[in-house]
């Protein structure tokens, strides 16, 4: 076992696994099973492994054991517990595996004669955690407690001299003064709506949602020269959405605020309905740079001075309410820029109705 142990660290699972094959070739199964999974379990993120096409599990990590119920193990297959959306990112297919998104990866490799196949899931690069995002509000909040009494003072300071002095060029630079002080405060009010926004997962919330009222909802809350850019394309026949309207809403809406600031004058901002579990918002734009797409969804990373680069990360959140996650779907082919939301399969989000029910 010694040898096992140096062995995971120095090499591949498949490749170690290979390795052993010509040991344990006249073992039988279990042999491989405790072999295969120990090679696995000490992986980060969820690993699955099926055996000669069939879809029951053979071996599962621990972290892959989190989204598992332990008493039905033995009767579930893999298509069970990930659900696949294969039309949202063409390099990878993206998987809903205990209330989260993944990354699917497979490889194949044989042992003893027979066939498996690993699937890992990984997560997003370019989409925090939730722990990292708790650690970003954290970080708020004590920015927020440091910041809030000094500002409020000077603001008070401000208001009595303009009051009391009647100098017309000094109450004119303390009027500027007080101009930003009430900007810094307005971004301080931004950055605590962001700190307040629920991250729990809540299908006990989830409704039959019509995207076509929320959009109607949405362009309300836009000037009418914006409003009159928003248009609406249903590409198929579709049921309505599972999800938290609430947060639906200020997903679609952040999304779209985003897309209308980053696209020309007058060019239209497209929502597609593509299918149950996915919708699209595209504008026409330049790429975005790979330093800031790589980390488009973490709070303050922005292209613009005047924004805080925390939007598209509020959108993340409140999707993540629903069980939804947001995928930078085209960047700059073509001319266009897309973000596409997922929602988990409706499979799915029956299954934990029923359960919470019961």
């Amino acid at each position: 076992m010694n040898y096992l142990q140096s062995l995971q660290l120095e090499i591949n699972p498949i490749d170690a696994i290979n390795r052993y094959n010509e040991y344990y070739s006249s073992y039988p199964d279990n042999a491989f099973m405790d072999v295969i999974s120990t090679l696995i379990e000490d992986i980060a993120y969820p690993v699955f492994v099926v055996k000669n096409g069939r879809r029951n599990l053979y071996a599962v990590n621990s972290a892959g054991m989190q989204g598992i119920d332990p008493l039905q193990i033995d009767s579930i297959t893999i298509d069970d517990i990930l659900l696949i959306n294969d039309s949202v990112l063409e390099a990878h297919p993206t998987v809903f595996f205990n209330n989260q998104w993944y990354l699917l990866h497979t490889d194949s490799f044989e042992a003893g004669g027979e066939i498996y196949e690993k699937i890992e899931l990984t997560h997003h690069t370019a989409l925090p955690d939730t722990l990292t995002l708790d650690r970003w509000k954290h970080m708020i909040a004590v920015m927020l407690h440091r910041f809030r009494s000094p500002i409020t003072g000077i603001a008070g300071y401000l208001e009595l001299l303009i009051q009391e002095n009647e100098n017309d060029r000094i109450q004119h630079r303390t009027k500027k003064i007080d101009e930003g002080v009430t900007h810094i405060a307005n971004i301080m009010d931004e950055l605590e709506y962001f700190y307040h926004i629920p991250t729990k997962y809540n299908p006990s919330k989830f409704e039959s949602v019509d995207l076509n009222v929320i959009l109607n909802r949405v362009q309300f809350d836009l000037p009418e020269d914006d409003r009159n850019r928003i248009q609406y394309i249903k590409l198929m026949d579709t049921t309505p959405y599972v999800a938290i309207p609430d947060s639906l809403e200020k997903v679609i809406l952040l999304l779209v605020k985003n897309a209308l600031t980053y696209s020309p004058d007058h060019s239209p901002v497209i929502v597609s309905h593509l299918s149950n579990n996915c919708i699209k918002i595209t504008n026409e734009g330049h790429p975005i740079s790979d330093e800031i797409k790589d980390h488009i969804f973490h709070p303050f990373v922005t292209s613009r001075a005047n924004n805080l680069g925390i939007g598209l990360t509020m959108a993340l959140i409140f999707a993540s309410q629903f069980g939804g996650s947001i995928f930078l779907t085209e960047n700059g082919q073509d001319g266009r820029i897309s973000f596409s939301i997922c929602f988990p399969p409706t499979k799915k989000i029956t299954d934990i109705q029923n359960h919470d029910v019961q």
